[in-house]
């Protein structure tokens, strides 16, 4: 049974958003650097007008862009309104426009200098068709970065499957597969490699539930809800100092027109 942007929007609203900048709590320690965004993002952001995230969450991605630069219009899209209240657009040098919606129902009638997809394509359903969409709001010398899992991504404890991953992983080839009939071109592909450590078995099936990574396994449907009663009532045994390491593997992509 396949999942749509309302299963999606339902996860991604409540306790989830509620908490969702407090999800590394779970996380004992990392090893490496865990977001590349804002160097790559650098690289662009000078020459750029107009920026859009696809979803935005809770707006810190949109805040450090803000601090980069001024005279750049924002414009966040977010299907979670629980999110997007959380975003406080008094604290904004540049202008900001917050859309409530859906990626696969957002329209708009500008071009964007730069679009951000930030841990967001591996929780859509018609990602070639969001990508088909996103090229036609992109300027002539425009791009698209994205940060998804890639096939490392936890693949020791989870693994990888090409046609049907849980986690919704996506590889270098599926990225290409994508994009091969569209205006879109690869213009730098970075993998980097996090070792994340969880001090017992709770705190990470947590993490798992605070991104929305428990209920992706279970294609956001309520049986999640039912591993998750299983894991606060074996919460002691689950709690047992066990410290092991989880590899956080992302690719970083910058897609441009052809």
């Amino acid at each position: 049974m396949s999942f749509n942007s309302s299963d999606v929007q339902s996860v991604f609203s409540g306790n989830i958003a509620e908490s969702w900048e407090q999800k590394s709590r779970y996380i004992g320690s990392i090893d490496g650097n865990d977001n590349m965004m804002i160097p790559m993002i650098k690289k662009y952001v000078t020459s750029a007008k107009k920026f859009l995230e696809v979803g935005c969450g809770t707006g810190k991605l949109l805040k450090q862009v803000d601090s980069l630069v001024d005279n750049i219009t924002l414009t966040g899209v977010e299907m979670s309104r629980d999110m997007l209240q959380q975003i406080d657009i008094s604290e904004f040098n540049n202008p900001i426009r917050l859309i409530n919606d859906s990626i696969e129902n957002f329209t708009s009638s500008e071009m964007y200098d730069i679009i951000i997809m930030k841990q967001v394509l591996h929780h859509v359903v018609s990602r070639k068709l969001v990508l088909e969409k996103l090229s036609k709001y992109l300027t002539p010398t425009g791009v698209i970065i994205i940060m998804t899992p890639n096939e490392g991504y936890q693949n020791s404890i989870i693994p990888f499957n090409r046609e049907k991953d849980v986690l919704g992983r996506i590889n270098d080839a599926m990225m290409l597969e994508y994009i091969s009939d569209l205006p879109l071109q690869v213009e730098e592909i970075k993998h980097v490699n996090t070792i994340a450590r969880f001090s017992s078995l709770y705190e990470y099936f947590m993490f798992l539930y605070s991104i929305g990574s428990l209920q992706k396994i279970f294609n956001y449907r309520e049986e999640y809800e039912y591993a998750l009663e299983l894991i606060t009532v074996f919460k002691r045994l689950f709690s047992k100092k066990s410290q092991f390491l989880v590899d956080f593997d992302y690719s970083y992509i910058v897609l441009e027109n052809k």
